[in-house]
């Protein structure tokens, strides 16, 4: 009787603490990060270089300090296919990833055709940032980079804001505005 009796105590008074733990929990107000970051409003040529060494980190699969072709063509084709599926474009800022929304139609990811562009763009500038000797070192992949901001800074203030970012987003995953 005693043990029955200390069942019901135990399972009532877990249930209470249980019931008491989900109220405190749904009474906090936890606001969920986004899983990319907040949207973009300014980019500085600064956070372009270290956005750019990051990127290049990622992209080095072979750790040798290098990018060959294959490295450089399939992370242009994976960012491609991200900006198609997502709508944007992420670029890593120092207060952590923002994102650049793009004038292009979301769908389940490049098409063929577009596949072919994005891989002989890529593969074209290649050929220039590596020079003759066919291999891209870091400060070589961060000065194209720094080169297409350069190309979209149309007022050279050193900082991209609205549509001087939405090109440079452009510029990153490959695609042009509005394709279908």
């Amino acid at each position: 009787m005693v043990l029955a009796m200390f069942h019901k105590l135990a399972f009532s008074g877990a249930a209470a603490a249980i019931a008491a733990a989900a109220g405190l929990i749904q009474s906090a107000d936890v606001a969920e990060a986004p899983a990319y970051g907040v949207a973009a409003i300014r980019h500085e040529a600064e956070a372009t270089v270290r956005y750019a060494a990051h990127v290049f980190d990622r992209a080095d699969l072979g750790n040798d300090g290098a990018l060959d072709e294959d490295e450089y063509v399939t992370l242009a084709i994976v960012t491609a296919e991200l900006a198609r599926l997502n709508g944007f474009v992420a670029i890593d800022q120092s207060g952590g990833v923002t994102t650049v929304a793009l004038p292009v139609a979301k769908s389940a990811g490049l098409t063929g055709q577009e596949r072919v562009r994005v891989r002989e763009r890529a593969a074209r500038e290649y050929a220039v940032a590596a020079g003759d000797d066919y291999r891209l070192s870091k400060d070589e992949f961060i000065g194209a980079v720094l080169e297409q901001f350069l190309a979209n800074d149309v007022n050279r203030n050193g900082v991209l804001s609205r549509r001087e970012l939405v090109a440079f987003g452009l510029a990153q995953s490959r695609l042009t505005a509005l394709e279908s």
